[in-house]
């Protein structure tokens, strides 16, 4: 979707985090801003994250996850899976300024 002449997306987390089937696809996406929602315990809680920040963060934490067991996951060596967690995201959390100037670049200002 294009909200204020930048790409975003959308995704829903139920069960308190967002699951991405395939780091290497989702980190290769363009998209501009990341709205999170939990809506876990029935809380509305929403993230606004810059789309570099949260990709650069999501690749870190799975590259940090896949270095401590040793390289391969032991019970799915071929899995792809990561997760982002409302702790990784919290410095977003109602960030709906990112999407109010459309010439200034969506990058964050802290670590995702």
């Amino acid at each position: 979707m294009t909200i204020n002449g930048r790409t975003a997306a959308l995704q829903v987390a139920a069960h308190g985090g967002w699951m991405i089937v395939d780091i290497d696809r989702m980190t290769a996406m363009s998209v501009d801003l990341n709205v999170l929602v939990d809506v876990t315990d029935r809380r509305r809680d929403f993230y606004v994250v810059p789309g570099d920040d949260l990709r650069a963060g999501v690749r870190e934490r799975h590259d940090e996850f896949i270095a401590s067991v040793g390289g391969v996951r032991s019970r799915n060596p071929d899995s792809r899976h990561a997760a982002i967690y409302p702790a990784n995201v919290e410095a977003w959390r109602n960030r709906w300024s990112l999407f109010e100037d459309v010439t200034q670049p969506a990058i964050g200002d802290a670590a995702s």
